[in-house]
């Protein structure tokens, strides 16, 4: 049966595991996604690495109505995604487009300052570069319209850069990775929960394949033993639940290398305090008598009439007499009263 310590050897690994599964997606969408796909968007954003070098300006360099500026160079540019029914360009908007050079998807960044539809229902857009006011004219294809500037977010566009700047080298450091943040934390909860024998989280009774040689003695003589007293054994979670007809009477189990019959009985004190009386443990087969003893000791104090009910009413067949193998057999027997022959 598990325990809250065999619990947290496999839980804890889990939830780092699925930690480190959001983090490396997040790593990924950051890094590597717009690298990959270079119109993916999620939620409608979506983000490219500015590596431009733009120059510097003096406040008296931009007249009025014109729109210049500088972005540091390495920066990660996030992107609203363009939607031109909800959302047109405006003069001195900064937006992003892209264009394929042998098989290469290239980013520009431009200002706009106005677009018109020619007699052949293209779109030409007029523009200049973000820190010039040198105009642009030309099209752009359909869906190569990246979308208008949020933010730029310095530096993170070098890591990017450097992750990539070989295609082999972007897989491997995604796949070493996803290894370091993800494999290794799942590797460690399979494992500790095959070395630590943590038990199933299925109704399959005891797993005698994981007991000791002792522990499997000590188990088969407690079963016999519930058994010889009419009761029946059903599989639970990693125990055994012994029933006197329908009603629970212990549960037999191993738990942290010793077997357990923990009696189902409330022993709750008078002082608050929990009496282990009804929590047997046989932590050697040198304890297996007195264990018994023990147990019919709680089956005659607290479930004798349960039994007697449940065999008046039909629910159990009455046993057959048995003769006594040893002192133990008798504990389920009525006791004989000693007195003078007549």
């Amino acid at each position: 049966m598990r325990n809250l310590a065999e619990q947290k050897r496999v839980v804890v690994p889990a939830i780092w595991a699925f930690a480190m599964a959001i983090l490396y997606a997040i790593f990924f969408l950051v890094f590597f996604w717009n690298y990959l796909v270079v119109d993916a968007s999620l939620l409608g954003y979506r983000t490219y690495d500015f590596m431009d070098v733009t120059r510097e300006f003096e406040y008296d360099d931009i007249d009025e109505g014109e729109f210049m500026r500088s972005v540091e160079k390495g920066s990660k540019i996030l992107l609203k995604e363009y939607n031109p029914e909800l959302d047109e360009l405006q003069k001195n908007d900064v937006f992003a487009y892209y264009v394929t050079e042998n098989t290469v998807n290239r980013v520009v960044t431009q200002v706009f300052i106005s677009s018109e539809t020619d007699t052949n229902g293209q779109t030409i857009y007029t523009s200049h570069n973000i820190d010039d006011m040198t105009l642009n004219t030309y099209t752009i294809d359909s869906g190569k319209l990246l979308g208008k500037w949020v933010a730029p977010i310095p530096y993170l566009g070098y890591v990017t850069f450097y992750l990539t700047y070989f295609s082999w080298l972007s897989y491997v450091s995604l796949a070493v990775l996803a290894l370091i943040m993800v494999g290794i934390p799942v590797i460690v909860a399979i494992h500790r929960g095959r070395m630590k024998k943590i038990g199933s989280p299925f109704p399959e009774g005891v797993n005698v394949n994981r007991l000791s040689t002792e522990n499997l003695y000590i188990y088969e003589n407690i079963k016999a033993f519930v058994k010889s007293g009419g009761m029946r054994i059903e599989k639970g979670y990693d125990a055994d639940l012994v029933y006197i007809g329908k009603y629970l009477f212990g549960i037999l189990h191993c738990t942290n290398g010793h077997i357990y019959f923990n009696i189902n009985k409330n022993f709750q004190r008078y002082d608050d305090h929990v009496d282990r009386s009804g929590y047997i443990c046989i932590p050697h087969s040198a304890y297996i008598e007195k264990a018994k003893k023990r147990i019919n000791g709680m089956y005659r104090a607290y479930f004798l009439d349960t039994a007697r009910q449940v065999r008046g009413a039909g629910m159990v067949a009455p046993r057959r007499p048995a003769s006594r193998i040893t002192h133990a057999n008798v504990e389920f027997q009525r006791p004989r009263v000693q007195g003078t022959r007549r």
